[in-house]
């Protein structure tokens, strides 16, 4: 129901007679009825003659407008606000005909008018700027890797310095104090193993 409102409301805004579409649902058990559905509307087209004759609109005009809709049912705002739109009509819970292409005209009418507003506005070349700017142009490039870095200043450095300092002057250190335990650990043994040969 909400998509007959918006295919509605964008034919009507390029001109074309939203009878010319229709939307129904038929289940698999309901054959008289589906047959029903498409022998009237197959009427009704052939009543109003080939798409964009009864209006009045030229071929090449018919396939701009009909570009131009495209276009607007694809712009992000129109979806976005068409989603929104519909989470609110199911929390409201209410689901005839006339309450929801209420709602969808009211909430869908100004995004639908300006995507095909933001259409037909003439697009103009946006001035580059930023980071932008600098990968396109290749001047700005060289100099970028031209520049130095900035110099940390002597004391971070220095303090830097220190903790590695300190690491490789203690492991020497700890290597001598193994190597000093080792032999004692070595020579406590062949005592032990001296007296045992006494006994």
């Amino acid at each position: 129901m909400g998509m007959n409102a918006l295919i509605f409301n964008v034919l009507q805004e390029i001109g074309i007679n939203p009878a010319r579409f229709s939307l129904q649902w038929a289940s698999a058990a309901e054959a008289p009825r589906f047959v029903k559905l498409i022998t009237e509307f197959s009427g009704k087209i052939k009543e109003l003659g080939p798409l964009g004759e009864s209006e009045g609109i030229e071929p090449d005009e018919l396939k701009i407008r009909l570009d131009k809709a495209l276009a607007a049912v694809s712009s992000r705002k129109v979806r976005m606000v068409y989603g929104n739109t519909t989470k609110s009509i199911r929390k409201e819970g209410i689901f005839t005909q006339e309450y929801i292409s209420g709602v969808i005209e009211e909430k869908l009418t100004k995004a639908i008018k300006g995507a095909f507003e933001a259409d037909k506005a003439p697009k103009e070349a946006k001035p580059v700027s930023g980071k932008k700017a600098a990968k396109g142009s290749p001047k700005k490039k060289v100099a970028a890797k031209e520049k130095p870095e900035p110099k940390k200043p002597a004391k971070k450095a220095a303090k830097k310095a220190e903790p590695a300092a300190k690491k490789k002057a203690s492991a020497p250190k700890k290597a001598a104090a193994k190597k000093a335990a080792a032999p004692k650990k070595g020579a406590a043994k062949k005592k032990t193993a001296a007296k045992k040969k006494k006994k």
